[in-house]
């Protein structure tokens, strides 16, 4: 199966802040479905803290975990040294895995970010409408040119209880991505 390509998957801030260096700073159980339906079938490539973040792996889909600790392990991860490894990974995954799509997930943090979206000719966003201070392990996605991606605002959702207002946005490349 040939891969499709790589596909940004994030939620953040207005401030583009993802986390605090030790997961997500809000919960908002409609944006994890929506990130279970993007990401279903396709292996995930993220950072040994979203991992532990996460605290297990997902599933349906690979875990592939970039880390520098090559000693590192853990149930139901692929543990990689590097990006152009864990792309090796994620095609080895989808060649044999039957239920897989082939697409590859780029999923955070910030570090992987920064590596692999050059990679990406889609970017799935959660925009968070607050600015958060993540504080000093502050994690950040990305700023995205405009004048090298198209933004379309997919739903607008309004606040409710303890869940803040968010927006999904889908933003595309205009140029293709860098080859992998």
């Amino acid at each position: 199966m040939a891969i499709m390509g790589m596909i940004a998957v994030v939620a953040m801030a207005e401030n583009r802040v993802i986390g605090d260096g030790k997961g997500l700073i809000w919960h908002i159980p409609g944006d994890l479905k929506r990130v279970k339906t993007l990401t279903m079938g396709c292996p995930l490539i993220m950072g040994r803290k979203t991992w532990d973040s996460i605290g297990r792996p997902l599933p349906g889909r690979a875990s592939i975990v970039m880390t520098r600790d090559r000693s590192w392990t853990a149930d139901g991860a692929i543990a990689v040294p590097n990006f152009k490894t864990a792309i090796e990974a994620a095609r080895s995954w989808i060649e044999n895995t039957a239920e897989s799509r082939s697409e590859i997930i780029l999923f955070g943090g910030g570090e992987i970010y920064r590596q692999g979206l050059e990679y990406c000719h889609r970017v799935e966003r959660t925009v968070v409408a607050k600015k958060f201070d993540g504080g000093a392990e502050a994690a950040y996605f990305p700023e995205l040119p405009p004048a090298d991606w198209d933004i379309e605002i997919e739903a607008e959702i309004a606040a409710a209880n303890d869940v803040p207002a968010y927006r999904h946005e889908r933003v595309v490349r205009r140029e293709p991505p860098r080859q992998f």
